[in-house]
């Protein structure tokens, strides 16, 4: 995204729009109006808001079969053996023009990636998160497995004033869901 797509993308937000879009998350969606994304740690709280809505979202979903070959058979039978992982790639665009903390945002995105410890121990895994988008994913937790930060623009000091982080989560589930789940 050049900057001038970039601007396009940002139209005329101000700070008062985007405090109402997402600002004080409290759990549900912000419903209405112009909105913006955000991407929420379940435990903390902590949040990273985004004014500029990715310009795609990739959701896949991989499920195992075993593959049993018959012989005289044209094709092999399959026997379903489990689902595999859901995973959500997307790219966000953080600037500092448009009221974003680059900096303080890719570190906390950054350690949502590592886990943390104490005297060499194990204390939490890596943050359980939520990713708020309208409607989309409401009630679902994921796990962020990748994250990739181009830095586009720096000021004078070197720091990131525009940044793209391309991001990868896999769902997080604590029980097998059906297909009736996911029609729900």
């Amino acid at each position: 995204m050049d900057d001038e797509e970039y601007q396009g993308a940002l139209g005329d937000w101000g700070d008062e729009e985007y405090d109402g879009a997402l600002g004080n998350w409290d759990g549900e969606s912000s419903g209405g109006g112009e909105e913006s994304g955000a991407i929420a740690d379940v435990d903390s709280g902590d949040i990273i808001h985004f004014k500029i809505n990715p310009e795609s979202i990739e959701d896949s979903k991989d499920t195992s079969y075993a593959n049993i070959e018959i012989p005289g058979m044209s094709h092999p039978r399959y026997q379903f053996t489990g689902g595999g992982e859901r995973v959500l790639s997307f790219s966000i665009y953080l600037h500092e023009g448009a009221g974003d903390d680059v900096g303080s945002s890719l570190k906390l995105l950054r350690s949502w990636l590592y886990a943390d410890y104490s005297e060499g121990k194990l204390n939490d895994p890596p943050k359980k998160l939520l990713i708020i988008f309208g409607d989309n994913w409401p009630d679902e937790v994921w796990l962020l497995r990748s994250l990739r930060i181009t830095h586009n623009k720096l000021d004078k000091s070197l720091n990131s004033i525009y940044a793209e982080a391309e991001l990868e989560f896999i769902e997080f589930i604590d029980e097998s869901i059906g297909a009736g789940d996911v029609r729900a």
